[in-house]
């Protein structure tokens, strides 16, 4: 192919399954470089409640390490105060000139990490692949596809199983679009700073952000009032 590109394909096993044809129209593409690490590729035997089967390949040289990180709710407040004021005593309350605001950013920046790393700990980041629409119902339901799949390719009576293979995926859209709708909801309902803690505690690179209180900002008097004001008066 162009682009030094290349079809991992290896067998012409059918992708496509349906009542009247069968036919390999899914390929995996990958550059020769990319393609040397992949091994064991094949089309799974498994009942994907689609027409088109399950690929699966394995991608050799992938770092399978611990992945750790912080959870802001998890953060020592009263320690984290302490740590922050500590950091903040020796920071300047004169701001005359923009060069001394950016050095005090930077030094307030730094204080906030420092506070909140010393007192907020590492934890494993958890793998779970529950989803929050996932229930029940979907779980009977997409057993019975499976079940009947492996019934209609011995009859040949695809009448039944398209059936239940469309009930299923209206099923799984309302699941998905209920499960929306919850989260949403939730997060209209809770306070500004439990919502913007809800929706960046999901990012870690977000983690320090979405711990800071409005209060450890208020309770700090000398140097944040005395920014506002030189500001102002510029």
């Amino acid at each position: 192919m162009a682009k030094s590109l290349d079809i991992m394909n290896r067998v012409n096993r059918p992708t496509f399954v349906t009542s009247n044809r069968q036919e390999v129209i899914d390929i995996t593409i990958a550059t020769f470089h990319a393609g040397n690490f992949k091994k064991e590729w094949h089309v799974t035997e498994e009942v994907s409640c689609s027409d088109h089967k399950y690929i699966r390949f394995t991608v050799m040289g992938i770092d399978h390490s611990v992945i750790t990180c912080r959870k802001p709710h998890r953060t020592d407040l009263e320690l984290n105060r302490t740590d922050l004021s500590g950091c903040l005593s020796g920071m300047t309350d004169k701001i005359n000139n923009f060069k001394v605001l950016e050095i005090a950013a930077n030094q307030l920046q730094n204080a906030i990490g420092f506070a909140y790393n010393e007192n907020c700990p590492l934890t494993m980041k958890e793998n779970n692949r529950n989803t929050s629409w996932w229930n029940q119902d979907l779980t009977v339901k997409r057993r019975g596809v499976r079940r009947l799949f492996n019934v209609t390719k011995k009859s040949g009576n695809w009448t039944d199983y398209k059936r239940i293979l469309t009930d299923y995926n209206k099923a799984l859209r309302q699941a998905k679009r209920e499960s929306w709708r919850r989260h949403c909801e939730e997060i209209e309902k809770a306070p500004n700073c439990a919502r913007l803690e809800r929706i960046l505690s999901k990012d870690g690179h977000s983690a320090v952000h979405s711990s800071l209180k409005m209060e450890n900002i208020q309770q700090r008097k000398g140097p944040w009032k005395s920014y506002s004001t030189s500001l102002d008066q510029k």
